[in-house]
């Protein structure tokens, strides 16, 4: 396993080369452009507070545009397009999701890599962003790379230890004298979660921020998730993708290091420095500012990205180079992903269906509920699920049960995120009285703990006498 590594500093100008990738057996590992956390450009605990900011940023806000073309002469040139026009716009949109792991041969052949969740994930080390955990370029082996990452302190040693939960990358890991890298939300840790307002006023490095209890910085790791109750959910920024696997939505953590960099030199949200990021497919060439192409110059994938810096604190990107290996099997998604809806848009549905059905005592009962958060993604939003049953109404509570109530019961407040097929209720109808049931799936578009119902979407179902 080789990792060379190229620095060179004239001035404020610096440079960093990855030229080689590593392959493990059933576990692709990519390596961005230098020791990492957060943001690109750091590698010792004086440059632990960079910010990096994509190509063209001075320090002016406004709309920032950054080119994104590929090499007129690269292999799979027509086929990269559309998956490269679809990780574009899920950038652009900053839509956080979870359950953004998939892994359906229908989606991805299993032994094939998905073309388009890897040139997400360069895309997002070309603007700036890097790895949450210590990835390979920490030089650790096995599960010990998914600690979130930081610079080795006093020791020179990676102090690794999981904890009482037993979770690599939670917030009870403990770190020693570790220098943290990875920007959390101060309310609560959790970077599947995201405040109204992300800038150093809610993210932090300092561990002195973190919530009581907590003790490192928790990372957007899949098991992380499992452990805060978002299954099948992973940052899209996160080092690690097997064959078979898509992962081309982000998750709430993607999309809070990429705000708080658009909160600009003074890192507040709201002043006259914060600058918005669109991305535009250019075509086929090599004048942009980030190319992609299978060049072959990595031995999987890679994002070679040059830079300066604007200030003590912050470095813009001045391109990015995105290379591919042709040596493995990659799947292109054909179908040009559908535009985000400005309207949250949901759904339940009963066994499947959106339409009334019946059911006899001894039938399964599925009950799904779906949510689009459209231009409303990170809104914060009080969510609703009211069943009108013959033994009156029943709500969804927080611990996702179902109890009876004739006032509201809200199941859960925070921001507005993205829910695909999460199932509510799974269970015969054995037991259930005779009698038709609606149910109702609501988000408001507020949170105030008021049942407002501003979106939502019922289905219905009767059950039969025994």
């Amino acid at each position: 396993m080789t990792q060379v590594l190229q620095e060179n500093r004239q001035g404020n100008y610096l440079k960093k080369y990855v030229l080689l990738a590593v392959l493990i057996p059933g576990l692709l590992l990519w390596i961005p452009a230098g020791e990492t956390g957060v943001f690109e450009f750091i590698s010792d605990d004086d440059e632990a507070d960079v910010i990096t900011h994509p190509a063209g940023y001075t320090g002016a806000g406004g709309e920032l545009v950054v080119t994104v073309g590929i090499t007129p002469l690269s292999p799979h040139a027509g086929e990269m397009e559309i998956p490269v026009k679809n990780a574009i716009n899920t950038w652009n949109q900053l839509v956080p999701t979870i359950n953004n792991i998939q892994i359906d041969d229908n989606i991805v052949p299993r032994r094939m890599f998905d073309f388009e969740s890897v040139a997400l994930h360069e895309l997002g080390h070309c603007i700036g962003l890097a790895h949450p955990n210590l990835a390979t370029e920490s030089g650790l082996d096995g599960e010990n790379k998914n600690y979130t990452n930081a610079v080795r302190g006093a020791n020179n040693i990676f102090d690794l230890g999981r904890g009482a939960d037993g979770i690599i990358g939670s917030g009870d890991d403990m770190r020693g004298d570790d220098i943290n890298l990875h920007w959390f939300n101060k309310e609560n840790n959790n970077p599947f979660l995201l405040p109204e307002i992300i800038d150093q006023t809610t993210y932090s490095r300092a561990l002195d921020d973190l919530p009581p209890g907590h003790h490192f910085a928790a990372n957007g790791d899949r098991l992380v998730s499992l452990l805060l109750g978002f299954e099948n959910t992973e940052t899209v920024m996160q080092q690690g993708i097997t064959s078979g696997e898509a992962r081309r939505t982000l998750a709430a953590d993607d999309v809070a290091t990429l705000r708080l960099a658009m909160s600009g030199l003074d890192r507040l949200q709201g002043t006259s420095d914060d600058y918005t990021l669109t991305l535009q497919y250019v075509g086929k060439t090599d004048n942009a500012d980030i190319v992609l192409s299978f060049d072959d110059r990595a031995a999987f994938a890679a994002c070679r990205i040059t830079g300066f810096f604007l200030d003590g604190k912050h470095v813009a990107i001045q391109e990015g180079r995105i290379s591919f290996n042709t040596g493995f099997a990659w799947f292109f998604n054909p179908a040009l992903a559908q535009p985000v809806p400005e309207q949250p848009v949901v759904s339940i549905l009963v066994n499947d269906q959106d339409a009334p059905i019946v059911l006899q005592s001894d039938d399964r009962l599925v009950l799904t509920v779906g949510l689009d958060p459209g231009m409303k993604s990170g809104n914060q939003t009080d969510y609703w699920v009211r069943a009108k049953t013959p033994a009156g109404d029943f709500w969804l509570d927080s611990r996702l049960q179902f109890t009876r109530s004739d006032t509201p019961v809200r199941a859960h407040g925070g921001p507005m995120a993205a829910l695909a097929g999460l199932n509510i209720l799974d269970r015969t109808a054995a037991g259930l009285p005779a009698g038709t049931y609606t149910v109702t799936f609501a988000v408001d578009d507020n949170r105030d703990q008021v049942f407002d119902e501003t979106y939502q979407q019922s289905v219905s179902f009767t059950v039969l006498p025994r």
